[in-house]
């Protein structure tokens, strides 16, 4: 499931960064937490996926400019169907059924909206000072909470002060059935006469869903707001007050989000035997649970080994290639630190600001980068992932599987393994002369990301228990029968072989989603057995639990690709994973099939792609052809009927396959009784259309 935040035009740029970091931390490891422009908000079939939208600070106009019409049609049914929505300060008034903004000055704005989702008024600014684009009207402003609804009376706290730049307030907002109000303006904050104990943040019953409305910024980190600019004053100022009041601020966030159904969890103390065990601490009333990691965990150091020393030993020599005197391999977009041997001291570096995408500014810290030449590290430095045990299960999975004339194994010979990373994609895909001089199968993998990278500019923080890995590989420019786009299609393919294929676990439900995701059917508790076994014909329902991202470079005769792909292996939040298929297959059937570990699992799936890949690019000639069928067996979209959704009339299609080609979906169109219209083929593209094929409906984009 996902949390998306609007990031069109309008949105601080502040405001969307503490929003999405906030939320990132507080709920990233159950959700993919992603920002969603008006486009993608009218054209992608996002409402079945998500489980929060978020509309964040800024400016109301540009809202009602871009989003009025269609779009807030499509938010409105889904809020109204049981969907989650949250808007803060610019995002609450553009949720109301009214605004009455700065009246009698020259930014006064008055006007109904659409959403109305607050049947009521929201009226500000409630403390004066408000000026655009500045950090003049900032307070830190005293809000009292309803203890008994947000349940912070468990807290040990009734107020708390908390970020106000321009926010409103909801008049009258208890009279609105449906209604709750959560906070109040304080009255010792020199609100205008209106905002005095007024309500500062409301849920409302919306349907059967809720959409919970803050004048005030719950989502702003004082940690990461400059105490020295001026504009907050001098010292001590509004940052130094937040500072004081960090604790409350995340709790009540916490019990918001709480409120709004969604999951709070954190990893615990783990077992380090079981290498990253199933970790899931869901905390109730947003109360923190004994031993949690609160927020986004420190980067750690990153560990390089090889399945023989003299790999290891030809990387040395590469990366000392690169390096500074220094030791420092400084990248666009990373600067690594080479370490000697994990015996050697490792450095403690501090962050610095940068600027990144759409204005945001981001930390960047240098990344201790460890040598291992003689072997893999102590099991201590890296408790949640055995780099020995991976290179003996890579040894064994090879030994079980010959590869006639084809050419060595190489895939996943040097591993560079951290357990808390950015991602692992970003670093090699991001810095371009570092990855042009990896040999090619070098894998990167991790225990947890930060910023995950996905399709588009879709991040995340990676839940426990995912199986996270990222492979340089080098695919000849003139393989004109193997196209490079068939790449992902192999990557995914081979992460349902690497447990299918293995005898006892045939039945073990993984399928493929195109282009690029893997999906499971989902374990039914007794009941919904019961009920399915009542109802002929019911589909089992299908979620995803993996998917792949490739991306690619033209170097000379090759394309330098980046092959991401993240898998759930033991964790069964969100979703589902593959053990805990596994444990149900064996309930069911009986059977007692043992499950994977991370360091088996990428094993697996390495062994199987290096197999595949090598058929495709050096089988018989006729690339994908040698493998169509294996694919079609394994995938969910066999003569499956689907709707292009922006073609006027939307037109009703059946689909094919996949050309082999240029690896297009392949699908023609049908007439109302499902029957084939002649010579009406449509042929669309794995990066250029957004699908939601479980639900019939396919978007091409522009």
């Amino acid at each position: 499931m996902n949390v998306l935040v609007y990031s069109g035009e309008g949105t601080s740029r502040i405001s969307l960064a503490h929003t999405v970091r906030s939320l990132r931390s507080l709920v990233g490891q159950h959700y993919d937490v992603m920002k969603i422009d008006a486009k993608g908000l009218l054209t992608e079939p996002w409402e079945e996926s998500t489980a929060l939208l978020v509309i964040p600070g800024g400016r109301d106009i540009p809202y009602t400019k871009d989003l009025n019409g269609a779009i807030n049609q499509k938010i409105q049914a889904y809020v109204q169907g049981g969907g989650r929505f949250c808007g803060i300060c610019a995002g609450a008034y553009f949720a109301s059924d009214h605004i009455v903004f700065q009246v009698g000055t020259p930014i006064e704005v008055q006007g109904e909206r659409e959403l109305k989702f607050f049947a009521g008024e929201c009226r500000g600014v409630v403390v004066p000072g408000f000026v655009y684009d500045s950090e003049q009207g900032a307070k830190a402003v005293e809000i009292q909470l309803d203890r008994e609804l947000l349940a912070t009376h468990k807290l040990g706290f009734s107020s708390t002060r908390v970020y106000f730049n321009g926010g409103g307030c909801f008049l009258d907002a208890e009279k609105y059935p449906g209604t709750q109000v959560l906070a109040r303006y304080s009255g010792r904050n020199g609100e205008e006469s209106h905002g005095v104990n007024a309500p500062a943040i409301i849920i409302c019953q919306v349907g059967n869903g809720l959409a919970l409305l803050t004048g005030v910024h719950l989502e702003y980190d004082p940690a990461h707001l400059d105490s020295g600019n001026p504009e907050y004053g001098p010292l001590p100022n509004v940052v130094t007050c937040l500072l004081e009041s960090e604790r409350e601020r995340t709790s009540l966030l916490r019990s918001l989000l709480t409120k709004l159904g969604l999951k709070l969890t954190h990893p615990d103390a783990a077992d380090t035997s079981s290498s990253m065990a199933e970790q899931v601490d869901t905390s109730a009333n947003g109360v923190l649970p004994p031993g949690a990691i609160q927020g986004i965990p420190d980067l750690s150091s990153l560990y390089l080994a090889s399945i023989n020393s003299n790999y290891t030993a030809d990387l040395t020599k590469i990366l000392k290639g690169l390096a500074t005197p220094e030791g420092l391999i400084k990248e666009p977009n990373d600067t690594f630190q080479l370490i000697a041997s994990p015996q050697h001291t490792v450095p403690v570096h501090t962050p610095t600001l940068s600027e990144a995408t759409e204005g945001e500014s981001e930390e960047k810290i240098i990344k201790n980068l460890v040598l291992c030449p003689e072997q893999p590290p102590a099991p201590s430095l890296t408790p949640y992932f055995n780099m020995d045990n991976y290179f003996k299960h890579l040894h064994s999975v090879r030994g079980q599987n010959k590869m006639s004339s084809f050419n060595n194994f190489k895939f996943g010979n040097s591993l560079l393994y951290g357990q808390v990373v950015t991602s692992t994609q970003t670093m090699l895909d991001k810095n371009f002369a570092l990855c042009q001089r990896l040999p090619d199968g070098f894998v990167c993998n991790a225990t947890t990301q930060i910023a995950g990278r996905g399709r588009g500019r879709n991040s995340w923080i990676s839940p426990p228990g995912c199986l996270q890995f990222s492979m340089v590989l080098r695919h000849p420019v003139q393989a004109r029968h193997a196209s490079a786009v068939f790449v992902q299609y192999l990557v995914a393919l081979a992460v349902v072989e690497s447990v299918c294929s293995l005898p006892g676990y045939e039945g073990v439900p993984l399928k493929l989603k195109w282009p690029n995701d893997i999906y499971a059917e989902a374990p039914l508790e007794e009941n919904e057995q019961e009920q399915q076994q009542q109802q002929q014909g019911v589909l089992p329902k299908m979620v995803k639990i993996g998917g792949v991202l490739v991306n690619s470079n033209f170097s000379g005769s090759e394309f330098l690709l980046v092959i991401g792909c993240g898998v759930n292996t033991t964790n069964p939040n969100p979703t589902t994973s593959i053990n805990h298929l596994i444990r149900y297959h064996n309930r069911v059937t009986g059977k007692n099939l043992a499950l994977f570990t991370q360091e088996s699992l990428l094993a697996n799936i390495l062994v199987k792609l290096e197999e595949m890949y090598n058929l495709f690019l050096h089988g018989n000639g006729t690339g994908f052809a040698q493998l169509e069928e294996l694919y079609y067996k394994r995938w969910l979209h066999s003569n499956a009927f689907v709707t292009l959704t922006t073609m006027t009339p939307h037109q009703r299609v059946r689909i094919q396959g996949i050309s082999l080609d240029y690896g297009l979906l392949r699908t023609i169109a049908v007439d109302d009784q499902g029957r084939d219209i002649p010579n009406e083929e449509h042929r669309l593209q794995p990066d250029g259309n957004s699908f939601d094929m479980l639900k019939g409906l396919i978007s091409t984009k522009a």
